[in-house]
């Protein structure tokens, strides 16, 4: 799970910024926290703020130091992703630390750099559930000190050349490079599961972000279901899903030459190969062979009448059901122990919906998945929905900085109207309009 998020000169965060999923002190909704000991780790956070205020950059933040741990910075664009609206920002570090909960342990790991040059500054990994810190490593440029544990006997010679051979690569992260080594090794674990919960277990999401497995739905019947399922619950009208069977050449003939070559050289030639999946002008296809070898296509089609075996397409479908297609999926890994992030999370859901997908959410037991996302939905913003310490503001000040703040530093009545007393400006982090009666409208 992810206890603290911290960001700092990156985008329009230029002073460091800190996402706080530790619980506080209230005693509401127990099961929107998971306990660990001495801590207790919020379920959820949700992000509010005026456009442009940062929201969406914090989730930025998050993709941005992911792709870096999986592919160093000589493989991210690194230009101008610092603040710029000052004079010194562009010569200073870039920083991303998360702060994450492993098999009921806690770690810190993060890095800097100053972006321009494209080097690592620093970058540390520290167990942090203790009376005091345990370094795991640190290091400062090319230079790596190792904690006790990578200094074990049979692994602190090859460690150490591990080490001297990051001199030449100061543009990826020691993570990054022994997770790779897929060393399967007691000690060495730790950095395995960490790398392994930025690559899978940390799911960000986008209101442009499209479920890869569309095509598939109609073929797979426990996907089918689990659609037909939440389709319902959500009363979007769908009452089944089928498939429309069509001719390879008339159902594709203004697919591209090159890719529909490339689909029959795939399926004709190799005997292993079954289905190819594709999506093209708002369709999704999975093309086939029959018995014979001979091509076939098959498209996602939605039934609304059971009198009527009139199958839709899902691009003639609402922007609300389209969007559902994307998110159901993830209803599944709700159970699954992962870091779920959505960015926009309201876009064309209705304020209803958007809040049933929370309350889905909620009911899952024993599971450590947590759910972040920013959103306008005021819907949400319900003391009989929420804790106080899982509503977030993102504002921007004067001079273009975005700051992070917590509902729960606000005196707030558990029976108080947040959501009237957000949109009546009580917390900040609302559009400021300014008037336009001066102007002068040509008539």
């Amino acid at each position: 799970m992810l206890k603290r998020f911290i960001v700092e000169n990156f985008s329009s965060y230029r002073d460091e910024s800190i996402l706080e999923l530790t619980a506080g002190k209230s005693t509401t909704y127990t099961d929107h926290v998971v306990n660990f000991k001495n801590t207790k780790i919020l379920k959820s956070a949700i992000i509010y703020g005026a456009n442009a205020s940062g929201k969406s950059n914090l989730i930025k933040a998050m993709e941005y130091a992911q792709g870096i741990i999986e592919s160093g910075l000589d493989d991210t664009d690194t230009y101008k992703k610092y603040f710029r609206l000052d004079a010194i920002s562009s010569k200073k570090e870039t920083k991303f630390e998360f702060e994450l909960e492993l098999d009921g342990v806690f770690y810190s790991y993060g890095f800097s750099s100053i972006l321009n040059t494209k080097e690592v500054s620093e970058e540390w990994l520290y167990r942090i559930d203790t009376s005091s810190p345990k370094m795991i490593f640190e290091r400062k440029k090319n230079k790596i000190n190792l904690g006790k544990q990578l200094k074990d006997k049979t692994l602190n010679a090859r460690f150490e050349i591990y080490s001297e051979d990051m001199k030449n690569q100061s543009n990826q992260l020691f993570l990054n490079e022994i997770a790779k080594k897929e060393l399967d090794i007691d000690e060495v674990k730790i950095l395995n599961d960490i790398y392994y919960w930025f690559e899978k277990r940390l799911i960000i999401l986008y209101p442009h972000s499209k479920y890869d497995g569309i095509s598939s739905i109609a073929t797979n019947n426990n996907l089918s279901k689990i659609f037909k399922k939440y389709l319902n619950e959500f009363d979007t009208g769908v009452i089944d899903i089928s498939t429309i069977e069509e001719n390879f050449e008339e159902s594709l003939k203004n697919l591209p030459l090159n890719v529909k070559k490339d689909i029959e050289k795939e399926l004709v030639e190799d005997d292993k190969a079954l289905k190819a999946y594709l999506s093209f002008q708002g369709n999704y296809f999975t093309v086939y062979k029959d018995e014979n070898s001979d091509l076939k296509v098959q498209r996602l089609g939605l039934i609304h009448s059971k009198e009527f075996d009139e199958a839709f397409e899902l691009k003639d479908e609402s922007d609300g059901t389209q969007r559902l297609f994307d998110l159901i999926p993830l209803l599944s890994k709700f159970e699954e122990d992962y870091t779920i992030v959505i960015d926009e999370f309201d876009r064309s859901l209705h304020p209803k919906l958007a809040r049933r997908l929370f309350e889905l959410f909620y009911k899952i037991e024993d599971s450590k998945s947590q759910l972040i996302v920013t959103t306008h939905e005021s819907n949400l913003l319900d003391l009989e929905l929420l804790r106080r310490d899982e509503i977030w503001f993102a504002e921007k000040d004067k001079e273009g900085a975005s700051k992070l703040f917590s509902l729960n530093q606000f005196k707030v009545r558990y029976d108080k109207q947040i959501e009237k007393a957000y949109l009546l400006g009580r917390y900040g982090a609302v559009p400021f309009f300014k008037t336009f009666d001066d102007i002068e409208w040509d008539s």
